[in-house]
């Protein structure tokens, strides 16, 4: 399953999940994870982000930040997110892979998304 992974030093990738996601998501955000909806990303689409990351004092993630909406109520989010989307497996609600297409369309958003944000800092 496909996801593309937002780092807080602003790196995108994309990469290839497997069963157990509980685990190998949770080895891409560095720890347990949990299951976000933010304002700023459309259904079925999803983030994931370390359950205990403002705990652990992980660095801020600009785009997860922007994603979440935290300029409107201060909530930020931090560690390295991997975004993929809500469907189903086994019959049942869960968290699936995105296609390559939602892969390489997402990726191209978040660079444009980066550039604007390196555009203001300079």
């Amino acid at each position: 399953m496909k996801g593309v992974v937002v780092t807080t030093d602003l790196e995108i990738h994309v990469q290839d999940f497997r069963e157990p996601l509980y685990k190998t998501v949770g080895a891409a955000v560095g720890g347990y994870i949990e299951h976000v909806h933010p304002m700023g990303l459309k259904r079925p689409y999803c983030m994931i982000v370390n359950e205990e990351g403002l705990l652990e004092n992980l660095p801020i993630n600009s785009i997860g930040c922007l994603l979440y909406g935290t300029a409107l109520h201060q909530c930020q989010i931090v560690g390295d997110i991997v975004i993929m989307k809500d469907g189903f497996r086994n019959g049942a609600p869960d968290i699936v892979g995105l296609t390559d297409k939602e892969a390489d369309s997402i990726s191209k958003e978040f660079v444009a998304l980066i550039a604007e944000l390196k555009g203001e800092q300079s």
